[in-house]
């Protein structure tokens, strides 16, 4: 990826940018279902505030000069939360292209989304956007030129520029004084740009510009910003982020101020940011101002540098293995100190001495209420983090180099994790994590493991749903479970439904004696036609003897019609586009025609003397295979291509032939 610069956005087009195809993102947005007060973790808590999430994506190593929506390796940090999150900007400038291995790069006014995390934040129902960030020095004039027709050249650019990548808008961040005309023109622009652009589309104003063109940080939503927001009776931005150094009364004048005299949505319109990277999770600014009470909020909320919870671990980060802190500490972030969104809240009061203290921090999931898009058939997750070591089809390793592409990411678990024992309290018998040594499809699977007493039981709370049964609905789930220890017996698998009409819960047994290798259990829905699952759970429950050394891994779950989707048609006009060769190292250019229709994504293949070996997985129509090395390969290299359906149904594969 790439910055652009103003007079670049102006003269853009996807013919003559040189990697466009390559970083796009296809996947749709998808609809989030109502929210359900009887499945959150904190029952009552007000689902009106939205969160904003302005970070790091993936932290590789140079990525502080370079984007890529997937690539080798697997020091990559993956967001594993997006339940939470409603808006999301990939937050680090770019710059221009050709200059990234300058030793002062010129930066881009423009840097898109990452693509893979526009795929990941569209497939869990949040808008991804793109950030603009004006740096000092540059003809400010370019970019808020008016034609004598009324048009703005570069916004309508920009528009077109989110409709061909794929993502919802941007995020402006204009922190250089300019003119009290080019602020006025910019003011015009954006509304320009909100009115134009198709919907949904979202401007998102930072907190830093004065109508005058001064920077003044204000804290506040009030009659120095506003105009940002709305002025002379129209819509300028979707949304302001307040600078973080607000109080109680700040945020309550916000509020108001948006009632009245705006006559706006303040959940719609104010997010209060928090230095997340900064403060970590002491914050000098307390989001008690902003949620007094679960039920008395009084605007929306936004991160500045949640990516903090890997660049703040210490040390090799090479291996999945040694992200676990990365991870752990991601989960107290999101879900709390104690790693659980249903016991959310601080132990005791943020110590700015020690800013890595989770204690001090409530959890965002203590404030912001869980969301998902579950709500139609076919759902089906396989539980794939968006990172690996190795890659895995239908329980057979068919890839053993490290990647890491969140564009390929499964919808993860709602409640990270939210287990309970028989009578309700919270258990910790049973560990949940992700497996990246073991999947049934793509790098990772869902594990737990423990041991249970005497008549013990766990219950795992997984997704939030609103998923409406037929007489013809399934529930699959590809599981294996470790042999039970000699005198003992394994424990019983369950899987639970939580219904919305009633708030009750119904369980199948998983039937089956575990064995080696993974195994599939179905069972009809049939009898509960018509109705609505609202939650999904498994549980685990010991026999007399107790169940000591669980070690349990789900690789898929599934629920839809008995009968599953047609298989997709043969994917056509495989090719080689270019390829950039080295040293018998090859990064390969791919496309084909793009049917998204019955189409969850394609799987790219390299054919060899003794099988095929994965390369890469993506929902569109062009993929990059970096870094082939050519091996023992002749002259040619054969790589073949398949579409294949949500529900895991293969094409015919077609191919193409590297020519070295």
């Amino acid at each position: 990826m790439h910055g652009y610069s103003a007079p670049q956005v102006k003269a853009w087009s996807p013919d003559t940018d040189s990697y466009a195809p390559y970083l796009r993102s296809r996947v749709p947005l998808a609809p989030r279902i109502a929210p359900f007060d009887p499945t959150q973790s904190r029952p009552g808590l007000d689902p009106r505030p939205r969160l904003m999430v302005l970070a790091g994506d993936y932290m590789q190593p140079g990525s502080e000069v370079e984007g890529y929506p997937y690539g080798v390796g697997a020091e990559a940090y993956a967001l594993r939360f997006w339940q939470y999150a409603d808006l999301f900007a990939s937050w680090h400038g770019l710059p221009l292209e050709g200059h990234s291995h300058d030793p002062h790069p010129p930066y881009g006014l423009i840097n898109l989304p990452n693509p893979g995390y526009t795929d990941a934040a569209h497939r869990n129902g949040a808008l991804s956007l793109g950030c603009w960030f004006w740096r000092e020095g540059d003809d400010f004039s370019a970019a808020v030129e008016k034609t004598p027709q009324g048009t703005f050249p570069l916004a309508d650019k920009l528009i077109a520029m989110a409709g061909y990548f794929g993502f919802d808008g941007y995020f402006i961040n204009q922190e250089v004084k300019v003119s009290p005309a080019q602020a006025a023109l910019l003011m015009q622009m954006l509304a320009y740009m909100t009115r134009r652009a198709p919907k949904p589309f979202h401007v998102q104003w930072y907190d830093s510009l004065s109508v005058d063109g001064e920077v003044s940080y204000e804290n506040a939503l009030d009659d120095r910003n506003a105009p940002w927001v709305a002025s002379g009776g129209q819509r300028v931005c979707s949304s302001i982020f307040l600078n973080y150094a607000w109080d109680a009364t700040l945020i309550q004048e916000s509020h108001d101020y948006a009632v009245q005299p705006l006559k706006l949505d303040p959940f719609e319109i104010v997010y209060a940011g928090s230095e997340i990277g900064k403060d970590k999770f002491a914050q000098v600014c307390d989001p008690v101002a902003i949620f007094p009470t679960k039920t008395a909020p009084r605007t929306s909320w936004a991160f500045l540098g949640s990516e903090m919870v890997w660049s703040t671990v210490e040390g090799d980060k090479s291996t999945i293995a040694k992200q676990a802190p990365v991870y752990a500490r991601e989960r107290q972030l999101w879900s709390g100190p104690v790693e659980d969104p249903s016991r959310s809240g601080r132990t005791k009061q943020p110590d700015p001495s020690r800013p890595l203290d989770p204690a001090g921090w409530d959890g965002t999931a203590h404030n912001i209420v869980e969301k998902s898009v579950i709500g139609a058939l076919p759902f089906v997750t396989r539980f794939c983090t968006g990172t690996g070591e190795r890659f895995f089809i239908e329980g057979r390793q068919v890839g053993d180099q490290p990647w890491f592409n969140i564009g390929i990411q499964d919808l993860l678990p709602t409640w990270q994790w939210w287990v309970r024992g028989l009578s309700g309290a919270p258990s910790s018998a049973i560990q949940v994590d992700y497996d990246h040594t073991l999947a049934y499809d793509g790098g990772s699977s869902l594990r737990l493991s423990g041991a249970l007493g005497s008549g013990q039981s766990a219950f795992v709370w997984l997704y939030k749903t609103a998923l409406k049964l037929t007489a013809t609905t399934a529930v699959d789930l590809v599981r294996q479970m470790a042999p039970a220890p000699p005198g003992t017996a394994s424990p019983t698998l369950r899987v639970w439904l939580v219904f919305q009409d009633a708030a009750e819960m119904e369980w199948l047994t998983v039937t089956g004696t575990p064995g080696v290798g993974w195994s599939r259990w179905s069972a009809p829905l049939g009898q509960w036609a018509g109705r609505t699952v609202a939650a999904v759970a498994v549980s685990l429950a010991a026999g007399p003897d107790g169940a000591p050394g669980i070690a349990l891994n789900i690789g898929e779950l599934r629920i839809g019609e008995t009968a599953r989707e047609p298989v997709p048609a043969t994917p056509t006009g495989f090719t080689v586009d270019r390829a950039a060769i080295s040293d018998n190292i090859a990064s390969v250019y791919l496309s084909w025609k793009f049917v998204p229709n019955g189409v969850a994504y394609y799987d790219i293949w390299r054919r060899t003397s003794s099988g095929r070996l994965w390369l890469g997985r993506i929902h569109d129509g062009a993929y990059c295979v970096p870094l082939l090395a050519r091996g023992t390969d002749g002259a040619t290299t054969a790589l073949e291509l398949e579409a294949v359906s949500v529900s895991g149904r293969r094409s015919p594969a077609t191919a193409t032939t590297l020519r070295w």
